[in-house]
């Protein structure tokens, strides 16, 4: 572009004089309506264009977008008011959300976070992508890593649809079981607030190297300095080939249809520590192929752990530990090294409707010892309940083992097995010590429980009135049904067990549930369903009485 002789710079005055330029020598061009002002008109527009062109292509910087973009916004400090982010948005320095403010984040931002960089709300911060468009907490370029997002007393904040990648997240969470002020490591740090989190991915912390393994969540209510109630929903979301996914202490969370896979390092991929109430639900999440660990510990907390699929493990699947009454209801874990769920330190648990296969152990009681700093665990073997389990393929179905301490008047771990099928029977158990007991309870087997197809993790069992199949996403047929169809405790409940469903629960995770295998009675299942007909074998009958009878007055909705 040509500029005018007594400025240094491009500005509208070389605009114009370009114009007047193009102008005159598209007049001389030789058009049939040469001296029209129609001619005149047009010559002026198109150099409009051309010199519009032309500006464009000598001011935009050479390694932009050639397609549009937002021009970027550059963040530092403490926000003043209300604020949006969209586009480009690079935080140079510690940002900081005060109480009272609004920090919102549009879809398909991208926040580059530089070196050791922060974002800290004691307001609120709306993060809302979409699928299409995620918005991306990153790094600002190579080789550098953020610090992390913290709330810190802050109003309920979310992150939907959003990708974090690039936090120097390493760290050990036995750093904040000791007295004193704390240094937190996880990405994402949640103090005495309340945090949603729906269909995010956390990714590639602090790197993509082989031996990442930095953190993702911590939900904390006992920070010294900032005492109160933390809590988070954790919802359909990805932990892939990190460190540990989520921590707590004293706080409730949900977790649920979430998928973690490739966990490294020595934290959990689920670490909760501490009661709260309500207590923490851990529901219809997979756990696969983590390199190391286990992937599920409470820790002096009651949580209610139901439905999840946990594989893969070369150390426990779940491990249940010190002084406390967690719940561990239709879960399918398979292929876990040490032992499929572990009771520890004085906890006592209740087992209900799990099918465990191929672990080393199927159930482990023992004390882990640890009494001393940082854990301070409680010694004392494990107590657990099981109802309507399934323990099969296990080189040892269950181990009890004593405490070795001499400060407790109990060392014995106990187990009470009812209605359950096990693998080996009563002597499938293995007892270690001469406190350690076993209350082998009415309604146990040892059958084979006819897994639909366990070489590809199908543990439904085998009906000719009908299996579910998730592969097909349809009900199928097989020429055998498993021993383990109606065959759990009568008093528990069937739960959402399709008809006909014999008026009993089935044995094993599926029992409770809309995926239950259907009772079979030696004939096809009955076309018209009779009033009346508990059981569903097409009669009405005695045997339906007795079903009736058994639940007389049960009221399920107290």
């Amino acid at each position: 572009m040509q500029r005018i002789k007594d400025n240094c710079r491009i500005s509208i005055l070389d605009f114009r004089f370009q114009i007047d330029n193009w102008q005159s020598e598209i007049e001389n061009l030789k058009f049939p309506i040469r001296h029209g002002v129609i001619c005149r008109s047009m010559a002026f527009y198109v150099g409009v264009i051309f010199c519009i062109g032309f500006m464009f292509f000598y001011m935009v910087p050479a390694n932009a977008n050639s397609s549009p973009k937002l021009a970027e916004i550059r963040a530092v400090g403490e926000l003043n008011e209300d604020t949006t982010w969209s586009g480009t948005v690079i935080i140079e320095d510690n940002v900081v959300v005060p109480a009272g403010k609004v920090l919102s984040i549009e879809p398909g931002t991208e926040v580059l976070m530089k070196e050791a960089v922060s974002l800290i709300i004691y307001g609120q911060l709306i993060a809302d992508g979409n699928e299409a468009e995620p918005i991306r907490f990153t790094h600002y370029e190579d080789g550098t890593t953020w610090k992390q997002i913290m709330f810190v007393e802050a109003a309920d904040s979310r992150f939907v649809h959003c990708i974090i990648e690039y936090a120097d997240s390493e760290g050990a969470h036995q750093d904040y079981y000791e007295p004193g002020p704390r240094k937190y490591h996880e990405a994402v740090v949640v103090l005495a607030s309340h945090v949603d989190f729906e269909k995010c991915v956390f990714q590639k912390m602090p790197d993509e190297s082989r031996n990442a393994e930095g953190d993702a969540i911590a939900i904390i209510s006992d920070d010294p300095d900032h005492p109160g109630e933390a809590s988070a929903n954790i919802k359909g979301c990805q932990f892939l080939s990190i460190g540990q996914g989520v921590h707590t202490r004293f706080s409730y969370i949900l977790v649920e249809d979430c998928f973690f896979t490739g966990k490294r390092g020595d934290n959990d991929d689920v670490d909760l520590w501490g009661e709260s109430d309500p207590a923490p639900l851990i529901q219809n999440n997979v756990f696969l192929n983590p390199e190391h660990d286990d992937m599920i510990n409470p820790t002096r907390c009651s949580a209610v752990i139901i439905g999840n699929l946990v594989v893969g493990s070369d150390d426990h699947g779940i491990v249940l530990r010190d002084k406390g009454f967690p719940v561990v209801m239709n879960n399918v874990i398979y292929d876990c090294s040490t032992a499929g769920i572990a009771v520890e330190n004085s906890c006592q648990a209740l087992l209900v409707n799990n099918t465990i296969v191929d672990c080393g152990r199927g159930l482990r009681l023992f004390d882990l010892g640890r009494w001393g700093p940082p854990y301070r665990l409680n010694p004392g073997g494990g107590t657990a309940t099981v109802i309507n389990c399934i323990i099969w393929d296990c080189p040892q179905p269950v181990t009890l083992a004593d405490s070795s301490s001499t400060e407790i008047e109990d060392t014995g771990s106990h187990i009470t097995i009812e209605y359950c099928d096990i693998d080996g029977g009563r002597d499938g158990i293995s007892v270690s010590g001469t406190h350690s007991t076993v209350t082998w309870g009415q309604g146990n087997i040892d059958a084979d429980p006819q897994f639909a197809e366990p070489t590809s993790g199908n543990y439904h069992l085998k009906s000719q009135a009908g299996r579910w199949d998730p592969n097909e996403g349809r009900w199928t047929s097989d020429d055998v049904t498993s021993l383990c169809i109606d065959s759990g405790d009568p008093n528990s409940p069937i739960g959402h067990e399709p008809f006909p469903n014999g008026g009993f629960i089935n044995i094993g995770a599926y029992g409770g549930t809309a995926e239950a295998s259907k009772s079979y009675f030696g004939e096809p299942v009955c076309e018209t369903i009779v009033a009346g007909d508990i059981n569903g074998d097409c009669k009405v009958d005695f045997a339906d009485f007795q079903i009736m009878a058994l639940h007389w007055l049960v009221d399920n909705s107290l």
